[in-house]
C-alpha cells in the first residue's frame, strides 16, 4: 500500500518530492514479515465461501482458496482489493458472518504490511509501455507551448479511454484509424491557425454552454457584475472583420422560439480582451411570442491573435429601474396559459450558444504570439529560404520532439517544407506543409523511451536525462518541456540531485504546475466528478 500523503497547501510539492529518488540521510523502514498462518484462517473462514475457485466467475472473479498468502507479492493485484473491500468494511457483506473490528484491522495491516515489504524490496516496476500517446489534455497544452496557440481539444480529438480511473494510461492509450484521421485533420486546422494562413472560406466555430454551467449567478473569469453567459478563448487567424452573434435560451417545458416571459429589461455585455465591444439591450417581454428572433449578432473589426470573448449579462439594473422592480415585487403577481404550452414563467434569459464567423475581408496576419513562436527569422530573399526553414524547423523539431533534432529528423521535413513552398508559393505555405507533418509525427504524439543499446532484457537502468525530463514536464505540467528543462537535460544535469530538485522546485512555482491539480490530483480525489 502506498502510504497517504498530506494534501496541504502544497499539494503538487508533495506528490513531487514523494515521487522522487530517496536522497542519503535516511533509510526507509522495512516492515517485518509475519505468518501468514492467521489471515489464512479470517479468509477461510469469512471469505472463501463466495470467493473461491469453483463460484469466482460470480464473485468478482476473485479465488481466495488457492491464493498462497506465504507469496503474497505474487498476488498484490487481488490483494489490494482485498484491502480496499475489507478497510471499506464492503466485506463481508452485509447479512453475512462477519469478523469482529479487531479480526477485520488485524487482517488489512497483515496484507498491508506484506505488501509494502513486497514494494520497498523492488520499488521500480519498471517501463510497462515504451510507446505513451498523449492524452487530449497533454495534446492541448503541448500544442500551447509549442505554438503559443489555444485549441479547442473537445472539437478536434476523441475523448480518451480511461485505466484505473486516469486517462493518461499508456496501455489503454491507443489510436485507431479514425483517431489518426482525426489527429490529421488538427494538424491541418492548427498549422493553418498558428501561421494565420488564407482560409478558402470564412471559418465557423460555435461554444454552447454547458447545460450544467449555472447561468444565474456569476462566473469565474467574466467581469464582477454580471452573471451567466460564455467566456471563450478564440484564435482569429488574420486582422479583418468577424461575425459574431448570440442565441440566447428560453428554459420552460415545451417548445419556445423566443427569450421571454421576463418582466425587466436585461443588458448584454460583449467585450473582447475586457473591451466591451457591444452591449445590447432586451426590453421586457410580458408574453410569449411564438418564434421570434432570438440572435443578436455584430460585425467588427478584430486583429489577428489569440483572445478573450466574453459575453454576459450586467447582474444589476439600472438606478431608474430599481423602484419600479420593488413596486412590481410588492403586488400579486399572476401567472396564465395552458397546461403543457409555453407560458411566461421565465424570469430571465440564458446565453445558448456563441458562433463566431469570419475573417472576412481579412487584410494580414499580424505579428501573432503563434507567428512569433514559428517564425524565429525571416529570409531576405529566394536565396535564404532553405538555411532559415532549417533554422526553423530544427527549433520546432527540438521542442516538439522534446530532444535535439537531429539532422535525419531535419532532413526528413525539408522536402516537406519544399513541397508546401511551391504548391502554395511562398515561404510561410512550406513552413505550414512542414509543420503539419510535425504535428502528426509519432515523436510528437507519442512520449518514446528506447532501451539502451546491449541491454539484457529484464535489466534495470537508469533512463536518461532527456526521458526523465519528458516524464518530469508532463507529470507537473501536462505538457513539453520549456528550453531551461531541455538545456539542462541535453547536458546531463537532471542526474544530480541538486539540479534535480531546483528543477522541479521551479516547475512547481510556474503556473502550469496546476494542471497537476486538474488532471492528476482532480482523478486520484476523484474530484472531477464534481464539475
Amino acid at each position: 500500500m502506498v502510504g497517504g500523503v498530506r494534501l496541504a497547501g502544497g499539494l503538487a510539492c508533495a506528490i513531487a518530492v514523494a515521487g522522487m529518488p530517496a536522497m542519503a540521510g535516511g533509510q526507509p523502514v522495512q516492515p517485518r514479515a509475519g505468518d501468514a498462518a492467521e489471515p489464512r484462517a479470517v479468509l477461510d473462514r469469512y471469505c472463501v465461501g463466495c470467493h473461491n475457485e469453483r463460484m469466482k466467475d460470480s464473485y468478482a472473479g476473485l479465488a481466495l482458496d488457492t491464493l498462497d498468502l506465504t507469496a503474497a507479492p505474487a498476488h498484490a493485484e487481488q490483494l489490494e482489493k482485498v484491502v480496499r473491500k475489507v478497510r471499506s468494511g464492503q466485506m463481508p457483506p452485509a447479512g453475512r458472518r462477519r469478523p469482529d473490528d479487531a479480526t477485520r484491522e488485524s487482517l488489512a495491516r497483515w496484507l498491508e504490511v506484506e505488501l509494502d515489504r513486497a514494494a520497498a524490496a523492488d520499488p521500480n516496476p519498471g517501463r510497462k509501455e515504451a510507446f505513451h500517446r498523449l492524452n487530449r489534455a497533454e495534446y492541448r497544452n503541448a500544442v500551447r507551448d509549442l505554438l503559443a496557440i489555444d485549441v479547442d481539444v473537445a472539437a478536434l480529438l476523441p475523448t480518451d479511454d480511461a485505466g484505473y480511473g486516469f486517462d493518461n494510461i499508456a496501455g489503454v492509450l491507443r489510436i485507431s484509424q479514425s483517431q489518426l484521421e482525426q489527429y490529421l485533420a488538427a494538424a491541418r486546422k492548427i498549422s493553418r491557425e498558428a501561421l494565420g494562413s488564407p482560409l478558402p472560406a470564412a471559418a465557423v466555430t460555435e461554444y454552447r454552454v454547458a447545460e450544467t454551467q449555472p447561468q444565474y449567478e456569476h462566473i469565474d473569469g467574466l467581469p464582477f457584475g454580471t452573471r451567466g453567459g460564455l467566456l471563450v478563448q478564440h484564435h482569429f487567424p488574420r486582422s479583418g472583420d468577424y461575425e459574431i452573434a448570440i442565441d440566447l435560451l428560453c428554459r420552460i417545458q415545451g417548445e419556445c422560439d423566443g427569450s421571454v416571459g421576463f418582466p425587466d429589461p436585461h443588458e448584454l455585455e460583449v467585450a473582447i480582451d475586457g473591451e466591451r465591444v457591444a452591449l445590447f439591450t432586451l426590453e421586457p417581454r410580458g408574453e410569449f411570442r411564438p418564434h421570434e428572433e432570438r440572435t443578436w449578432r455584430l460585425r467588427l473589426p478584430v486583429t489577428a491573435g489569440t483572445r478573450d470573448l466574453s459575453v454576459a449579462f450586467l447582474k444589476l439594473p439600472s438606478i431608474r429601474e430599481a423602484d419600479a422592480r420593488v413596486e412590481r415585487f410588492l403586488k400579486p403577481h399572476y401567472v396564465t396559459g395552458v397546461v403543457g404550452e409555453p407560458s411566461q414563467m421565465i424570469f430571465q434569459p440564458f446565453v445558448d450558444r456563441v458562433t463566431i464567423a469570419g475573417p472576412f475581408g481579412s487584410t494580414s496576419t499580424g505579428e501573432t504570439a503563434s507567428r512569433r513562436a514559428i517564425l524565429t527569422c525571416r529570409p531576405a530573399g529566394e536565396a535564404d529560404e532553405a538555411s532559415c526553414a532549417t533554422e526553423i524547423l530544427s527549433s520546432l523539431l527540438r521542442r516538439a520532439f522534446r530532444r535535439p533534432a537531429t539532422a535525419a529528423d531535419v532532413e526528413q521535413v525539408l522536402p516537406v517544407f519544399s513541397a508546401g513552398r511551391d504548391a502554395g508559393g511562398d515561404f510561410e505555405a512550406g513552413i505550414e506543409a512542414a509543420l503539419r507533418r510535425i504535428l502528426v509525427s509519432p515523436e510528437f504524439l507519442f512520449r518514446i523511451e528506447r532501451d539502451p543499446d546491449g541491454i539484457a532484457p529484464d535489466t534495470n537502468y537508469r533512463i536518461s536525462d532527456l526521458e526523465l525530463a519528458s516524464r518530469l514536464s508532463f507529470f507537473l505540467w501536462s505538457s513539453i518541456p520549456d528550453d531551461e528543462l531541455l538545456e539542462a537535460a541535453a547536458r546531463g544535469a537532471l542526474s544530480d540531485p541538486d539540479e534535480l530538485g531546483a528543477q522541479v522546485r521551479r516547475m512547481l512555482a510556474d503556473e502550469r504546475s496546476t494542471e497537476l491539480v486538474r488532471n492528476f490530483a482532480g482523478q486520484w480525489l476523484q474530484l472531477r466528478n464534481l464539475e
